[in-house]
């Protein structure tokens, strides 16, 4: 088999516990915009953000990161890194990385929240893989307080966030955010969204609108290189992990775009990884029978939802002699980057991408920002609350969004050496020659209309 199945590390528990700049701003400038823009924020005023980078620098009398012009906290810009903010003027707080699982995306964002630490005058105390088992999961967790940790970032499965909170409520001094999945406290009913309410603020990104996104470019893919091939002879299939609402959401949207292009889901298979596992193993177990026993399909494209998912299909239409003629696209990318670094290519070709160097700045600025005191977990980001979406007494938890680009094979090293350029970071080993501040933005252009009542 030419596919290099994934590379599923578990890292073990790591610790080394041993006056404003006139920019008046929220965050503007889209995936692939210029870095100096024009914007605005809650408080009104106009600006241009400064894309200088974030390398540090102490000594000056700012009251906050990001403030206003008058000196007042900017709720909207407090958690991204301030490069002309003295952090060292606050004390240190002990900050945490726990998730459910260890694979690649993991790690890689556990080394984004590494790389930050410092930068926010925090003490990295390590990640911890709870190895997809969840009562260990909440173990790390209490241990983690009891060894004097106060900020987490926690990646747990998304069904016990209820406990999670339950737990943390018995320290009010311990501040925390969810990455992958938004907090919710799986409530049902009319009106509630998928999940539940609303526990906690969430940065991340429109799950729904991101299948739709992964669809239209496998289709697209199709048509610029089996343009004659018609519809009927193609199999789409859909990974899914269905008991996460987020991972469901872009499954749904998948399946709109297809049938909106095709007319028929007669051809659109989902192979649900529950019973499987969420890992390289569970995708193949899931998949594996379903491509396997529809031979009548020589032409396969698939939305593999995450690395593993994505890095199974590939194995298993390689095994089926189909790479040439199949599409592997998945909303992720790390693991996709370490495959084109080797150099090998299969048919799983594209990924829609947010560095995780990009991702962390906000999630661990927000924990700072919170342990400051600066900011409650209702009053972070208020231009990102949803109207519709909240807490379940009205709660202004707010979703934060973050852009997202294409990684492809001839210009993903640009992409992701700019974002070192963006985080003074050397997360990956490629050159900086040729590339611009202005080459992308770490923000969103605008908040969606969605996020307004009609």
């Amino acid at each position: 088999m030419k596919k290099a199945l994934a590379i599923i590390l578990m890292l073990a528990l790591v610790f080394s516990f041993s006056a404003c700049d006139g920019k008046n701003t929220t965050s503007n400038g889209g995936a692939s915009g210029g870095g100096n823009t024009n914007q605005t924020d809650t408080s009104g005023g106009t600006g241009n953000t400064d894309n200088t980078g974030n390398s540090g620098s102490a000594g000056t009398s700012k009251p906050y990161p990001n403030c206003n012009e008058d000196g007042s906290i900017n709720l909207d810009r407090i958690a991204h890194y301030d490069q002309e903010y003295d952090y060292t003027q606050n004390p240190k707080f002990k900050i945490a990385y726990i998730a459910q699982a260890g694979s690649a995306l993991y790690q890689q964002s556990a080394a984004a929240y590494e790389h930050w630490a410092p930068l926010f005058n925090c003490e990295w105390a390590g990640f911890i893989s709870a190895n997809g088992d969840s009562d260990m999961f909440l173990t790390n967790l209490q241990n983690l307080i009891d060894q004097g940790v106060k900020g987490f970032i926690l990646d747990p499965d998304s069904t016990i966030f209820p406990a999670v909170v339950n737990l943390l409520s018995q320290y009010p001094d311990v501040q925390w955010m969810a990455q992958m999945s938004a907090a919710r406290d799986g409530e049902t009913g009319d009106g509630v969204a998928v999940g539940g309410n609303l526990i906690h603020p969430y940065v991340g990104f429109d799950n729904y609108d991101a299948g739709k996104q992964v669809t239209k470019k496998l289709i697209e893919w199709k048509e610029e290189t089996y343009p004659d091939v018609p519809w009927n002879e193609i199999g789409f299939l859909a990974f899914n992990y269905s008991v996460s609402p987020q991972l469901n959401e872009r499954v749904l949207g998948s399946q709109d775009v297809w049938k909106e292009t095709t007319g028929s889901l007669d051809n659109f298979f989902v192979a649900d990884c529950v019973s499987t596992g969420i890992d390289l193993q569970g995708g193949i177990d899931a998949a594996g029978p379903i491509i396997s026993s529809h031979s009548e399909y020589k032409y396969w494209l698939v939305n593999g939802l995450i690395d593993d998912f994505a890095q199974a299909a590939a194995s298993i239409l390689d095994t089926q002699g189909l790479t040439e003629t199949s599409c592997v696209i998945d909303f992720g990318g790390s693991a996709l980057q370490m495959q084109w670094d080797e150099g090998q290519q299969d048919a799983y070709r594209y990924a829609l991408f947010t560095a995780q160097n990009l991702y962390a700045e906000p999630i661990i600025g927000a924990v700072y920002a919170m342990l400051n005191g600066w900011a409650t977990p209702q009053t972070l980001w208020p231009s990102w609350v949803k109207w519709d979406d909240h807490g379940k007494e009205g709660e202004t938890y707010a979703q934060l969004r973050l852009p997202t680009v294409w990684l492809e094979p001839d210009t993903y090293k640009h992409y992701l050496e700019w974002t070192d350029m963006y985080a003074h970071a050397d997360a990956y080993p490629y050159s900086q020659e040729g590339i611009s501040l202005d080459d992308y933005s770490p923000f969103v252009d605008k908040v969606p209309d969605e996020y307004k009542a009609p």
